[in-house]
């Protein structure tokens, strides 16, 4: 029963799923290994072993095939961590999350629906959540809003708690900061789910309590409520000065001052407050939105609503989340303002080419910015690529790419209900000249056929290179009188059925 219970907790994409096997275990209780993703779905026996500990960690990737979520995860991802006061400090809040200790000894903050709602929705409450908590830099679960299904995007997985339940480390927490066990974390789910309208209600939580800065940052919110205390003070009165000015042109300075007076504990010294006054007189500054002590309390997607939040202070878009699909050649998705892009390597190293993929699948083009600037911040995606086994996705384990391929190619061509004649060549079927020993058919239906076979390796133009490596090429082919573009390649030699590879020897015209 609490099988079946936790399955339902934590329903997810059903096509596929990611994995995480355990090598080592280090002093801290950190658990290290090799974490992967499988485009299958999740078996009863995956469950069993995740539970039991008897296999590979499972990870659901959160948003469904509908773009849903019925869970998603604030990672926090802080060493050393304390858990039971970081329980209490939520509860105290009265956030409706459940504390799960993570593999790495970190925390999974864990909102559950009781019904599926929009990622976006899950997406921003979260956001709320982590920003409220100071936590506004931590991964957020589901990371996209979208997928791209068709195009070979899965998301990202998330490794599920109670690996091992009897006695593993990712347990849940009671209120009283000790451990829970599966059916007490079955409780708490029931507990604090939310349905689909208190989620969204969860969207401005810690900020919108208060009037204070409501046309700001959010961050810049919650920190004036608590007060900016030593340590923060001068970058904190620095970004207040950069609201004042926007929001008070004409009296900026005295603002300043009064912010200083109320909400900086204790207030920065008259000389202090004068620097910083300076420094924001001399231009039009931007937010300092990476640095501390705003950057705990980030909640981007909020303050681009806001009248003088960082909508107009953010230069093309936020990009994040590289993932490589190890196909020859890779295929890299990165999110784009939530939404998945699909690019190849060009994309990543030119902006035009990246420009021109945000305009054909997103239909909107980023701003340009300075080439030091792209090539770092591409820089900084590939090295968390690099730390998030996870992003890393070996599509073909036991065959190349072009082998899987070809191999699909055989067996439109021969396994597929073929035609009798040319005119079936409409009807979606391929279609071999015994007599020229070749074989004709539309590149869409083909297309169609790889991606019923879940191959999404190749895009068009990389579909036709391939064809014309084995000698295929593109006609035009009279077919009940209508001239129809056509493929054609060396068919497949039928005599033989073990040989896999096509006949390259006749090079013929196409029939009219």
């Amino acid at each position: 029963m609490s099988l079946d219970k936790f399955k339902a907790v934590f329903e997810g994409l059903k096509q596929a799923h990611g994995y995480f096997k355990i090598e080592k275990t280090s002093a801290s209780g950190k658990a290290q290994g090799k974490a992967g993703v499988l485009r299958e779905p999740q078996t009863d026996t995956l469950w069993e072993n995740h539970l039991s500990g008897s296999g590979n960690g499972l990870g659901i990737i959160p948003i469904n095939e509908d773009n849903q979520c019925k869970w998603g995860c604030i990672d926090v991802d802080q060493y050393p961590l304390d858990h039971p006061m970081l329980v209490d400090k939520i509860r105290r809040m009265k956030l409706p999350l459940v504390i799960c200790r993570s593999k790495s000894g970190g925390a999974h903050l864990f909102l559950f629906a009781t019904e599926w709602v929009e990622a976006k929705d899950m997406q921003k409450a979260l956001q709320a959540m982590a920003a409220a908590l100071g936590y506004g830099e931590s991964e957020i679960f589901p990371k996209q809003i979208r997928l791209h299904l068709d195009r070979g995007d899965v998301g990202n997985f998330l490794n599920l708690p109670y690996y091992n339940q009897d006695t593993g480390l990712r347990y849940a927490f009671l209120d009283d900061g000790t451990s829970a066990s599966l059916e007490e974390f079955l409780e708490l789910h029931s507990r604090f789910v939310q349905t689909p309208e208190e989620v969204v209600k969860l969207q401005v939580i810690g900020s919108g309590e208060t009037k204070l800065l409501n046309d700001g940052p959010p961050c810049l919110q919650i920190l004036c409520k608590e007060g900016i205390s030593e340590g923060g003070r001068n970058n904190g009165l620095f970004n207040i000065g950069v609201y004042v000015r926007k929001a008070y042109p004409d009296s900026w300075e005295s603002e300043i001052l009064r912010y200083n007076m109320e909400y900086i504990a204790p207030p920065l010294p008259l000389n202090e407050v004068n620097v910083v006054a300076k420094q924001v007189e001399k231009k039009d500054y931007a937010y300092k939105c990476s640095d501390a002590p705003i950057n705990s309390h980030c909640n981007k997607e909020l303050c681009r609503t806001r009248k003088f939040g960082i909508g107009a202070a953010v230069a093309g878009a936020t990009i994040a989340n590289l993932r490589k699909y190890n196909s020859t050649p890779p295929v890299w998705f990165m999110d784009v303002n939530g939404e998945p892009l699909e690019m190849d390597t060009d994309a990543l190293m030119n902006q035009m080419t990246f420009q021109k993929a945000c305009m054909e699948q997103l239909n909107f083009m980023p701003r340009s910015v300075g080439k030091q600037q792209w090539e770092s911040r591409i820089s900084t995606l590939l090295n968390e690529m690099k730390d998030d086994q996870s992003a890393i996705i070996e599509v073909a384990v036991d065959a190349s790419t072009s082998g899987q391929f070809y191999d699909y190619l055989e067996e439109f061509c021969r396994h597929l209900q073929v035609a009798q004649d040319k005119e079936e060549i409409l009807l979606r079927k391929p279609w071999t000249d015994e007599d020229l020993g070749l074989t004709y058919f539309r590149l869409k239906d083909f297309e169609n056929f790889l991606k019923k076979n879940k191959f999404f390796e190749y895009k068009s133009h990389r579909i036709a290179q391939r064809l014309r490596d084995i000698n295929g090429s593109s006609v035009v082919l009279k077919i009940k009188s209508r001239a129809v573009r056509v493929w054609k390649i060396p068919s497949f030699d039928t005599s033989d059925i073990e040989i896999d590879t096509p006949n390259f020897g006749n090079q013929q015209e196409a029939p009219f």
